[in-house]
């Protein structure tokens, strides 16, 4: 019967976590990673992958190999592929258990599970087509199954956690981070047991070896180009974003982040303290696992753009253990105020957890990505086969969307990149919009020191003649000065105060845009010059009031026309 209890707590608490991975899932459309790997990882070959991408995105292949059969067998939509990680990332729920129990019995095995569970940052990854969220499932079970060859000292054991280690090594490169805390434990707590140490030493060969034929790769190691895509080291970061980031999760409001991760630091240090007195060895372990592969990544961020937070997932579960750990044993002799305080941090725990939660999946502010199907959908259905469409913000996830909804007109992007020399993107401008009807700029541009020169390139060279938004993606469209005049009957035709026609109205267009505004479109035929300045007047009127309820007064190409003629 007791057994049957833990089974179906156990099960409880993975059907939560699925849920939870599974809720919204395609809520928010792909971002450029996400892109990244349905473009190239699920539809292209795997051959062509490893070939052309594996120096491009730097990932292990069996990453690749994962994500392009799992494509192969279920289809390659967003939902398909963004399926598979939040599937292997409930591994963890079992995994977080299994390691709590160890620490101190099936209770706390529970609540780490629970925190699992639930965890936000690793529901983020899960929801998201990319391997970290399998990555961070694997490497705790692969410590896990150290921890019992470690104990137990069968063969069977031993090779299950080099199969386990090889294979989280061969899903996420910085799985090394872990095999050197794992190295640096063993041989901190076990160096006086030399038969035990000669067998650890066998499985980091086994290991070696299994990884070898990949890891040492001549164009892995000296013939990538790869700089990283997110920041350099800023050390005060550790404390401030990375601890609660791998314990909460980037949603939470910013005055909260701003004071809690002195609460959170407290909490995990009262967790170490009490484990140190009750099992030093596992202590050691977790100290290790929740500060060194944040140190070897600010190293490694000296040289590469790398320092975010999810490249050392690897030691969320210490967070969680910890946590988990300073709830059960609360070091409060009292026992009634002991069940009281751990009964207060619990909830508080939850609460938190569940406030991230809250803002990933419904405060648009929080969404990993903007509406790129929101963009596609506008331009799908305004754009013409000669428009041309500069895609500024560099992310393919717009890729993505222009093909899956046929959107038509050519693509560029513009800056390419942030080295390219801006006399160099205003020729390609001045190529590609002289062949073009009118020209789109969509999407907020990079932080990049050439960010500005496009938008400035086509606000002085053409007319803007749209400006819109869909949310988080503003929309420009430019069209050349000169404009050809279809050859019939005016609409209306406009005269001075002697009769002399001077203006005719050709043509107007006019669209609700996704922002609320209305565009105007006037084209306007000049019969002969003017004593003065003339300025078209647009008034929106009302069904009940005769006043009107807004207006726009323009000169015709905002007053352009007027000082060439």
């Amino acid at each position: 019967m007791r057994r049957l209890t833990h089974l179906a707590l156990v099960t409880a608490l993975i059907l939560l976590g699925f849920a939870l991975r599974l809720y919204q899932i395609n809520h928010v459309p792909l971002r450029g990673d996400e892109a990244f790997t349905v473009i190239h990882w699920v539809r292209e070959p795997l051959a062509q992958t490893i070939a052309n991408i594996a120096t491009i995105d730097p990932q292990a292949p069996l990453s690749y190999a994962l994500f392009r059969g799992w494509g192969m067998v279920t289809g390659t939509t967003e939902f398909t592929v963004r399926y598979l990680p939040a599937l292997l990332n409930l591994l963890g729920v079992p995994v977080l258990y299994a390691l709590g129990k160890r620490l101190g019995g099936g209770r706390l095995g529970y609540v780490a599970a629970l925190f699992w569970a639930i965890h936000p940052y690793l529901i983020w990854h899960a929801q998201d087509a990319r391997n970290y969220a399998i990555w961070a499932a694997l490497s705790p079970l692969a410590a896990w199954l150290a921890l019992r060859a470690l104990d137990k000292h069968r063969r069977l054991d031993w090779l299950l956690y080099v199969l386990a280690a090889a294979t989280a090594g061969y899903i996420y490169y910085l799985e090394l981070f872990a095999l050197v805390v794992l190295n640096l434990f063993v041989f901190i707590t076990h160096w006086r047991d030399r038969r035990l140490l000669i067998q650890w030493i066998g499985s980091q060969i086994a290991i070696g070896l299994l990884l070898a034929p990949w890891y040492l790769q001549e164009r892995l190691l000296f013939g990538s180009g790869y700089g990283g895509t997110t920041g350099r080291l800023d050390p005060p970061l550790w404390l401030t974003w990375f601890v609660p980031t791998l314990t909460f999760g980037e949603t939470l409001p910013p005055e909260l982040k701003a004071v809690l991760w002195i609460a959170l630091l407290l909490a995990l240090i009262v967790g170490w303290v009490v484990l140190w007195r009750r099992k030093r060895q596992l202590a050691i372990w977790l100290g290790l696992l929740g500060t060194l592969p944040l140190l070897f990544l600010g190293i490694v961020s000296t040289k590469l753009n790398v320092f975010t937070p999810r490249y050392v997932l690897t030691a969320a579960p210490a967070y969680t253990l910890l946590l988990a750990v300073s709830i059960v044993y609360l070091p409060i002799r009292a026992v009634p105020m002991r069940r009281i305080v751990s009964v207060a941090l619990f909830i508080a725990i939850l609460a938190v957890s569940g406030l991230s939660l809250y803002h990933y999946y419904f405060v648009p502010e929080t969404f990993k990505s903007p509406d790129w199907r929101a963009l596609a959908r506008y331009l799908n259905t305004h754009t013409q086969a000669d428009d041309l469409v500069i895609q500024a913000a560099a992310d393919e996830a717009f890729t993505f969307y222009f093909n899956e909804y046929a959107v038509v007109g050519d693509l560029i992007y513009l800056p390419a990149n942030p080295r390219q020399p801006a006399d160099e993107i205003e020729m390609v401008l001045a190529e590609q919009t002289a062949a073009h009807r009118s020209t789109w700029y969509v999407a907020e541009p990079p932080d990049w020191t050439n960010r500005a020169v496009p938008l400035a390139w086509l606000n002085a060279e053409l007319q803007q003649v749209r400006h819109t938004s869909v949310p988080r993606l503003p929309i420009a469209q430019f069209m050349p000065w000169a404009v050809a005049n279809a050859a019939s009957e005016p609409l209306a035709v406009f005269a001075d105060i002697n009769g002399t026609s001077l203006v005719e109205l050709v043509s107007y267009d006019l669209w609700r845009e996704p922002d609320g505004h209305l565009t105007v479109w006037l084209d306007w035929r000049p019969l002969t010059a003017s004593a003065e300045a003339l300025k078209s007047f647009v008034h929106v009127l009302s069904a009940v009031q005769p006043q009107p309820v807004t207006q726009d007064d323009q000169f015709p190409q905002d007053g352009r026309f007027n000082a060439l003629d």
